[in-house]
C-alpha cells in the first residue's frame, strides 16, 4: 500500500497554513508607509552612513512604530564581528511636521545605570502620539536597536558596504 497520500496531505496542509498566515498579516497603508519614510529622513549620523530599522504593528487604536539607526558590523580585520552603535542627532522640528496633530510628546530617561537589568538596554527612547491621515499613531524613537536585531551593514576592508 503507498503512503504517498500522506506527503499530498502534509502539502495541501502546509499550502493552507500558508494561506491562513497571509490573510493574519497586517497590510501596511501607503500613508504609513509613508510617515515612516518621512521619519527616517530626520536621523542624521555624525559620521559615515546608517541604516534606520523600525518594528510595527496595528494596535487597537491605530499604528505603533519603534524606529531606531541599526548597528554596523564590521568584517575582516582585527574587529571582525564587532558590532558598533550609530551615534546620531535627530530633527525634532522636522518630526513635528510629520504628524498632522500631536498629542503628547514624553522623553523616559533612566541615567542609573545600577537600576538597569539585562533587559533593560535602551530605557532611555522619546515617545510622540499625534494624527497622520486621520489615524493615531504613536512612535518611539530609540538610541539603539532591540537586543534580537542583528546589524543593519556589513563594512569591509576594502571599503565596501553591504546592506543586511
Amino acid at each position: 500500500m503507498s503512503r504517498s497520500y500522506l506527503a499530498v496531505r502534509h502539502l495541501l496542509r502546509q499550502l493552507e497554513l500558508k494561506k491562513n498566515s497571509e490573510k493574519r498579516k497586517a497590510i501596511i497603508p501607503h500613508w504609513f508607509a509613508g510617515f515612516v519614510d518621512q521619519v527616517s529622513a530626520l536621523f542624521e549620523p555624525f559620521s559615515g552612513v546608517a541604516r534606520v530599522g523600525y518594528e510595527c504593528t496595528q494596535a487597537e487604536t491605530g499604528w505603533e512604530v519603534s524606529m531606531f539607526l541599526g548597528q554596523n558590523e564590521t568584517v575582516g580585520g582585527a574587529d571582525d564581528g564587532q558590532l558598533k552603535a550609530v551615534n546620531f542627532r535627530f530633527d525634532m522640528k522636522g518630526l513635528s511636521d510629520c504628524f498632522d496633530s500631536v498629542e503628547s510628546i514624553h522623553w523616559n530617561a533612566f541615567p542609573r545605570q545600577d537600576l538597569m537589568t539585562a533587559d533593560s538596554v535602551d530605557l532611555s527612547f522619546l515617545t510622540v502620539i499625534g494624527e497622520v491621515q486621520s489615524s493615531v499613531v504613536k512612535l518611539q524613537l530609540h538610541t539603539s536597536p532591540p537586543m534580537a536585531v542583528g546589524p543593519a551593514m556589513r563594512h569591509y576592508p576594502d571599503g565596501r558596504v553591504e546592506l543586511v
